[in-house]
C-alpha cells in the first residue's frame, strides 16, 4: 500500500478557502495556478481545487455543499492538553468549534470544526495507552475497542 500524500478539498469558491487555510489555519500558500491551491504545514499537502476547474479539466462531476461533510481532515497531536490549546488559538482567529475539546471513550481528546466547504477537521492526541482497537496483522484486536 502506498501512502497518502495529498488531500485535495473541492470548492466552490477558491479565494474563500485560500484565505481560510492561510489566515485561520496558519497554512503557507505552495502553489497557485487557475481554479487550484495547495499548501505546506501539514505534513502532507492540502489542495483545494475549484468543482468548476475539476469539472472543465477533467470531465469529473465535482459538487460541493451536500448533506454534511463529504470528508474530514485529521491532525493528530502530541498531547491532549495541544488540543485544548490549538482550540484556543483558532478560536481567536475566527474558526467556528462544533464544541470546546473533549475526551471520547476511544481513548483520545479531540475537537471539531467545519472548513469552508463543508469539509469536517478533527484535532485530537491520544491518552496513555494509546489507540483501541488495533489490529495485528491477523487482522485481530490486539486491544479491546471502546
Amino acid at each position: 500500500m502506498m501512502p497518502i500524500t495529498d488531500i485535495a478539498v473541492i470548492t466552490h469558491d477558491l479565494p474563500r478557502a485560500i484565505s481560510f487555510y492561510t489566515e485561520k489555519l496558519g497554512l503557507t500558500l505552495a502553489h497557485r495556478m487557475e481554479g487550484f491551491a495547495d499548501f505546506r504545514g501539514l505534513g502532507i499537502a492540502l489542495a483545494v481545487w475549484e468543482a468548476d476547474h475539476l469539472r472543465a479539466t477533467t470531465g469529473i462531476p465535482a459538487s460541493t455543499g451536500g448533506h454534511g461533510p463529504a470528508a474530514m481532515i485529521a491532525v493528530r497531536l502530541e498531547a491532549p492538553s495541544e488540543v485544548d490549546q490549538r482550540f484556543d488559538e483558532l478560536r481567536r482567529t475566527g474558526v467556528e468549534f462544533h464544541a470546546p475539546p473533549k475526551d471520547y471513550p476511544w481513548n483520545a481528546r479531540c475537537v471539531y470544526f467545519i472548513g469552508p466547504d463543508s469539509e469536517l477537521w478533527e484535532l485530537y492526541a491520544w491518552y496513555d495507552g494509546g489507540e483501541p482497537g488495533a489490529v495485528d496483522t491477523g487482522g485481530r484486536p490486539t486491544s479491546e475497542p471502546f
